[in-house]
Parts: structure tokens; C-alpha cells; sequence
């Protein structure tokens, strides 16, 4: 089994990131035509309610837990005992998958009242509480479909088949859209519709996933074996790994509660800021995690330490090459993009400041998260989940904690970003140090040098973008002028970023010139 190459790595995080940007642009094309046929009514607080308890069951179980226990496993099958018992432990583990996803599905039709009581307490109109738990009735069924897509992407990420996987989010939304414009219509509630539609998008997800399995291999098997070593591992793997999601989930919810006691608005800003800095996150840096893990399996099964620790180098120096100047520029930019994308109507010019004031403290923390996303799966590769636990729980201590004091400061809610900033960056410290006496260090000598170039570029990329911005009145300048502002602004940054790190000599920069000026070499030979 061959590992990827550095260009086939760079290939796979390009396929990666431009689906998951397509699925981010078609989410905002689903939240607008939400927002223009269901409005902001109590009734789309329980579809959203709804929906939000299959997605929590999903991160638990399948998406989260599964998938990254699995390919580790699956990799080491391929690479030490060959791809014939490999699929055996795909045909296996998926009917275990399968069996148990049954049963929490029908448990979770079956009790959908009471589920729905605990997560919406708050609920007090017996109308609405029964179309919330009619609608998580409806779109629990999607739990099964998203879980087997998650199978499927540790199987096909293993036989470097990146585009499927990456590429189902966008059917969900295609689903969605469907179920606004298309299946609303034939129900007196129209959010019966919607949901529909998330059950037709699970369903298109799962049906693109079957061609590329044909191609890797892979035949849909009854199986049944939970004695199988290979599942007894991926299980004992999915335990802890259970245990982390549900104190991220955690961490979320207290973070939330903690801004439920702030001013009205407060919880507004938090998730306006984090739509932002998560789709830097979701286009850039989880694509080159999710990428990685599957090589990193197969170096970690091979026991070849000196390549993984090559490996983890490029892709930490990848992620910051990435992170750095897309956090310079949130920081420095912020309130521009917020105005352009969220001030209009009902959201002021307040609004826009709050909301940039979060946006500040938690874009200070992109480069530590960029460094956790890309840390974390070497320990998944070496089959380490309790590491990324304990840090996790910690993380969630220090997240709580400082949280609280500081939203008893002039930061109000801004402290609870400047909180998670602070605890990612001590986890992701904690996981370094330790990852240090697994697999050695890296060439922290070529790595410093390539991070400071980096940082000096993404610095003199935010001194001209914080200098140009302050010549535009982004309060009241017409949407026309911020919006054509904003795109120069972006434009310019980028060729300012992409010039420093040329000249400085980044290596990724030079990469991308190297990799353009082959392209074109090519295309004149053809011509």
C-alpha cells in the first residue's frame, strides 16, 4: 500500500477544501432561503431543536467517533494483512455499525418526547413541542444515512477516494433546498417539507458514496463477528473518542449557558463570530486533517516514525501558512466583513461591533486550533485516543473557568472567546510536548525559521489591510461601496500575502509558483 506523495497530499486538501467551500456557500444560499420562507418563528426553533438531536447523536457515534477510531485500524489491516482481510473488517465493522445505529434510531423515534423535553426545556406551547417532536421523528432516520457516509469515508479516505466524502455535505444542502422550494408545498405545515428534505439529502449523500466503494474493493456484506479483532479494537478506540465529542458538546453548551447571562445578543454575536472563523477552519484547516490521517495510519502501521514526523511538520507549516494570515486578517478586518455580510434591517451597527468584538479574540486563536486539527490525528494514527481526551477535558477546566471571570470584565462576551483561545492553546501545548516522546521532534529549526516568515508576512499583510480599511465609513457607506471595499480589500490582502511569502522564500509559496509554472510549461507543449 502506497503512501501519498506531497503533491498528491496538496491535491487531496484542494479537493477537500473546494467541496467543503461549495457546502459552506450553499449553506448560506439555504440559511437565506430559510430566513425568506420560515422567517425567525417559534415553529423553526423546533425544526432547528429537531434537527440539532440526530447531528448530536451523529458527532457522537459515527461522524466523529467511528470514522477516526476506524481508519487507523482499516489502514494497519491494509498495510500489514492485506486488502482481502481489510475489507473482511470493513464488511464486519459496518454491520455492527448498521445493527447498533438501528437501535438508536428506533430508541430515539421511540422516546423523541422525552429527548425533546430535555433539550428544550424551555418549549411551554404543547403545539409547538408536538411539531418539534413530529419533526425529530421525521429526521431522525437521517442519523442512519450521515453514519454510513461516515463509514464510508474512513474506507475510501484510506484508498485515497477524498472527493465522495467531501463532497456529501453539499447534497445534504441540494436535499434542504429541495425541501424549502419543492417539498414544502404539499404539506399544510411547510417545515414537514424541510424535513423530508434532510432525510432525501442523507439519502443522496449515501448513494454517491457507492460507486467509489465499488471502485476501492469494497462489497456490501452481512457480517456479523463483534469477537472480529479488528471491530473489538475500533470499539475499544471509540470509547474515549465518544467521551471527547461529548465534552466538546459540553463545552459548547456551557459556553452558551455562560452567555445566556449576559446582555441580550450576547449568545447572537458568539455565533455570528463563529460562523466566520469556521469556515476558515472547515475549508483550510479540517480539510488538510482529514487528508492526512489516512497516510499517517499507513506510516504508523509501517512503524516508519522518521516519515510521520516529516509528514507532521509539512502539514503543521501547511495549516499555518493558512491560518496565520487568515487570522491577521479577521483581526484587522473584521468589522468590514461583518457589516458587508450581516448588517442589514434588524442588525445595526451595534450589532456589527459586538459581533467584531468576539470575531477579534477568537480569530487570536485560528493559528492553536489550526495546530490542534493537524496534531490531533498523529495520535488517532498511533491509535492514542485517551491523549486527546485528557487534553480535551483540561481544555474544558480552563475554558469554563476563565470564561466566567472574564465575562465579569469590560469584555463581556468577548471573554468568553478570549477564554477558548486560551484553552486551545494550552491543550494544543500539552499535546506537542507529549506527541514529542512518541514520535521524536520535528526539524524545529527549519520549522521555526518557515513560521517566522509566515508570521512577518501575515503582519505586514494586516498593517496595509488595517491602513486601507480605516479609509472606508463602514457604518454608512452604501452596501454597494463596503461590498466592491470588502472584495478589494480581500484581493489586495491576498497578493500582498502571497508576494511577502515569495520573496521571503516560504516554501509552500514557492510550492504553488513551482506547481503553476509546471501547469503552464505542460498546457504550451500540448498546444
Amino acid at each position: 500500500m502506497s503512501i501519498e506523495k506531497p503533491h498528491s497530499l496538496v491535491r487531496s486538501t484542494g479537493i477537500v477544501a473546494a467541496s467543503t467551500l461549495a457546502s459552506r456557500i450553499l449553506g448560506f444560499i439555504r440559511d437565506m432561503l430559510t430566513a425568506q420562507f420560515f422567517g425567525a418563528s417559534g415553529s423553526l426553533d423546533g425544526f432547528f431543536v429537531a434537527f440539532r438531536i440526530p447531528n448530536l447523536f451523529r458527532r457522537l457515534t459515527a461522524e466523529g467517533a467511528f470514522s477516526v477510531s476506524f481508519i487507523p485500524v482499516y489502514t494497519d489491516y491494509l498495510v500489514n494483512r492485506g486488502e482481502k482481510e481489510a475489507l473482511e473488517l470493513a464488511q464486519k465493522s459496518l454491520t455492527a455499525l448498521s445493527l447498533l445505529l438501528l437501535i438508536i434510531v428506533s430508541l430515539g423515534m421511540l422516546f423523541s418526547p422525552h429527548i425533546v423535553s430535555v433539550i428544550a426545556f424551555g418549549f411551554d406551547h404543547p403545539e409547538k413541542i408536538e411539531l418539534t417532536v413530529s419533526l425529530n421523528r421525521i429526521m431522525f432516520p437521517y442519523l442512519f444515512f450521515v453514519s454510513i457516509v461516515a463509514f464510508s469515508m474512513g474506507v475510501l479516505n484510506s484508498h485515497n477516494y477524498f472527493f465522495a466524502p467531501a463532497f456529501s455535505p453539499v447534497l445534504l444542502n441540494v436535499g434542504i433546498i429541495a425541501g424549502i422550494i419543492v417539498f414544502s408545498r404539499f404539506f399544510a405545515e411547510p417545515l414537514y417539507g424541510m424535513a423530508y428534505g434532510v432525510l432525501f439529502g442523507g439519502i443522496l449523500q449515501l448513494l454517491l458514496q457507492i460507486p467509489y466503494l465499488i471502485k476501492s474493493g469494497f462489497r456490501l456484506k452481512i457480517s456479523f463477528n463483534l469477537a472480529h479483532p479488528g471491530v473489538r479494537k475500533v470499539g475499544a478506540l471509540m470509547l474515549p473518542l465518544m467521551l471527547g465529542t461529548a465534552v466538546y458538546q459540553i463545552n459548547i453548551f456551557m459556553s452558551t449557558v455562560l452567555a445566556s447571562f449576559l446582555p441580550d445578543g450576547s449568545i447572537s454575536y458568539l455565533y455570528y463570530s463563529d460562523r466566520l472563523t469556521e469556515i476558515v477552519l472547515g475549508v483550510f484547516i479540517v480539510s488538510i486533517g482529514n487528508v492526512i490521517l489516512p497516510s499517517m495510519s499507513k506510516l504508523s502501521a509501517s512503524n516508519d516514525f522518521q516519515k510521520l514526523n516529516t509528514m507532521y511538520g509539512s502539514s503543521l507549516r501547511a495549516s499555518l501558512f493558512l491560518a496565520l494570515p487568515s487570522s491577521a486578517a479577521l483581526m484587522t478586518i473584521g468589522y468590514p466583513i461583518v457589516s458587508v455580510l450581516f448588517m442589514r434591517q434588524r442588525f445595526t451597527p451595534f450589532d456589527a461591533m459586538m459581533t467584531e468584538k468576539a470575531l477579534f479574540y477568537s480569530s487570536m486563536g485560528l493559528a492553536a486550533i489550526a495546530v490542534l486539527r493537524t496534531t490531533t490525528p498523529v495520535y488517532y494514527s498511533l491509535k492514542d485516543t485517551k491523549t486527546p481526551v485528557f487534553t480535551s477535558f483540561l481544555s474544558f477546566i480552563i475554558n469554563i473557568s476563565l470564561g466566567y471571570i472574564l465575562m465579569k470584565t469590560s469584555l463581556k462576551h468577548a471573554g468568553l472567546s478570549l477564554a477558548n483561545t486560551i484553552a486551545v492553546t494550552v491543550q494544543i501545548i500539552i499535546l506537542a510536548i507529549l506527541l514529542r516522546k512518541k514520535i521524536g521532534l520535528i526539524q524545529i529549526d527549519h520549522f521555526i525559521s518557515s513560521l517566522l516568515r509566515i508570521a512577518a508576512s501575515s503582519v505586514i499583510m494586516g498593517i496595509c489591510l488595517f491602513t486601507a480599511a480605516s479609509t472606508i465609513d463602514w457604518q454608512h457607506a452604501a452596501f454597494s461601496v463596503r461590498l466592491a471595499s470588502l472584495g478589494i480589500l480581500i484581493a489586495a490582502g491576498g497578493g500582498i500575502y502571497f508576494v511577502c511569502t515569495y520573496l521571503f522564500g516560504v516554501p509552500e509559496c514557492r510550492y504553488f509558483v513551482n506547481r503553476i509554472r509546471t501547469l503552464a510549461k505542460g498546457k504550451a507543449l500540448s498546444s
